[in-house]
This record gives C-alpha cells, structure tokens and sequence, in this order.
C-alpha cells in the first residue's frame, strides 16, 4: 500500500476487538495528544502531543544495553530497576530500540492513515458480522482532525462504519466536519461536569465550548440518532445531585437518548507513574449511588442508561 503523502498522527495504541466504544466488535485507535488535562484520565501517556518514554523497571532484565546507547546520560540502574532521569532525556528512543525485555518503550507510534486502515482492515468480517466498524479515540479525536477524517473515509471505502468518541472541546466546524461523514454511525459525547468551576478545576478547561458543540450537534436532525453522551462519575466531584440534574437537564434540552455512565477507575495512576508523572487518586460512587443516578437518567430524564464498569 502506497502511504506517501499521508496524512500521519502518533497513535498510542490500536485496540482489537473492544466491545465498549460502540456498537458490535470493534477496533479502537488512540490518538496521542488531548487539550484536556482531566485530574482522573485513564490513559495519561495520551494528553501530550508529543513522543513520550514509558518505563517499567519490573521488565529489567539488567542488561545495561539502555546506559551504553543512552547518549545524554539519563539512565541508571538501583534496587528497583532502570530508572530515567527526565530532565536529561531527550526522547531520541536508541533505549528502546534496543531493550528486548521491554522495560524501556515509547507510548506511541507515528502512523499514516494506510498504515492504520490496514491493522483496522484485518478484523472487518468481525465488524460486519456484530455491526461493529473503527472507532478513533484519544487523546482528542479533534486534535487529529485531519488524519480522523482521512482515516474514516478510508474505512468508509472498504466498507467499515466508523465511531467518533471525543470530549467535544475544540472546532466546531472540524467536529461537525467529522461526525456528518456518510462512513459515521455513532458519536459518543463526553461531558465530564456541567458546571464551569469544577469542570476548569478537574480537567484544566472551560466547559463552555463542549457544552455548545454537544447542542450544535444534537440541533442537527442527522447527527442527533448518534449520540451517547459518556460521563465519567467521580465520588464528590459530579456524582452530587445538583451535578447530575445539571448533566440531565442538558441531555433533556438536546433530545440525546443514550447515556453511558463510566464509574472511576485508578488504572490511569501507574500509567502516569510509568511516563515520570503522578496522578491523584478518587473513589467512585458507590454501587447504590450510582444506580440512583442510572434511574434518575431512565425515568427522569428518558434516556436508555447503561454503566460500564463498578457497579
């Protein structure tokens, strides 16, 4: 396959035979690179745009071939393994090149669109067996709006549907530009918290400009069958009831009818660990919490309702 002149985008991983982002059997490509800075996100080594070193000491084997290639002198070994120095590092990968055993390995991998399409192709009788297809992730989808979108026509041509999932903050037009191409079958929606204080403090950005794409999109009578808004739930950050009206009245005024509810996970914080960072640890609500909230979105609000995870 000719790949010249593609457009490229770092991909943090390709994930077959996800059953969580979309209808049927799926394969999810995460982008590298997110606006956001969300104090809970799951996959952390996705927000910079930019190649990153992942670390995991409990795969040394100790060979030393990482110190001897490592030019900048930013690796040593102790008690627990290979460690980096971060403020040495220059990302040049010789490390990683080089370690066998894995404990040295970049988060992500800079791929055209043919390169992608083509992993994506291999699974396409699962898709047209379960009414599965591609779903492009992050990071944000919108961030890589040009490679999304050259990548869902692409699917398109071969006959695969593509899933938008994004956090619905940056262009709108890029956004409309994406979720109205004829290969897109559902767009899930993420609104993280509705009121403005606590969303700038949790994710690091107004909630303003998601809250107006989430209405350009629903007022469209072609985009609005497909949407599902995904909300995060966070013990005392958005799970109050206040919180959860406020998420529900919008749902309301949009006429969306899917809502899927995702319950905290810690999993994000040895991911953090693993790229040099920290990342601070919640709770979910609890399990009687968050089946009120299911209810409450079902009665109330009049909108199918499921959880993915803890309940």
């Amino acid at each position: 396959m000719n790949t010249e002149g593609e457009p490229s985008a770092l991909v943090g991983s390709i994930q077959k035979f996800s059953t969580e982002d979309g209808p049927g059997i799926r394969t999810t490509v995460f982008l590298k690179g997110c606006p956001l800075k969300c104090a809970w996100c799951h996959n952390p080594e996705l927000i910079k745009n930019e190649q990153q070193l992942i670390v995991s000491p409990s795969n040394c084997i100790g060979c030393g071939h990482c110190v001897e290639v490592c030019s900048a002198h930013a690796i040593s070994f102790g008690d627990a393994g290979v460690s980096i120095d971060r403020s040495r590092c220059t990302v040049c990968l010789a490390c990683a090149d080089g370690c066998f055993a894995n404990a040295l390995r970049p988060v992500a991998r800079l791929m055209t669109v043919g390169e992608v399409l083509a992993e994506v192709e291999k699974d396409k009788g699962f898709y047209d067996n379960t009414g599965g297809g591609l779903t492009v992730s992050g990071g944000e989808v919108l961030a890589h709006a040009e490679f999304a979108g050259a990548l869902i026509d692409a699917a398109a041509a071969r006959g695969i549907l593509s899933c938008v999932d994004t956090s619905g903050f940056g262009s709108s037009r890029a956004l409309l530009d994406l979720v109205s191409r004829p290969g897109v079958t559902d767009v899930l929606f993420d609104i993280k918290a509705v009121d403005d204080e606590v969303h700038r403090e949790f994710v690091g950005v107004s909630v303003g400009p998601v809250l107006a794409n989430v209405r350009l999109l629903s007022a469209d009578e072609a985009i609005l069958p497909k949407i599902t808004v995904r909300m995060p739930l966070i013990a005392g950050v958005n799970d109050g009831e206040a919180a959860i009206r406020a998420a529900g009245d919008i749902v309301r005024e949009c006429g969306i009818r899917r809502i899927t509810l995702l319950p905290y996970h810690a999993l994000g914080i040895a991911k953090a660990h693993n790229i040099g960072s920290r990342q601070q640890e919640f709770t979910a609500p609890s399990d009687d919490r968050v089946a009120e909230i299911k209810r409450y979105f079902e009665d109330d609000v009049g909108a199918r309702t499921e959880v993915l995870g803890k309940l």
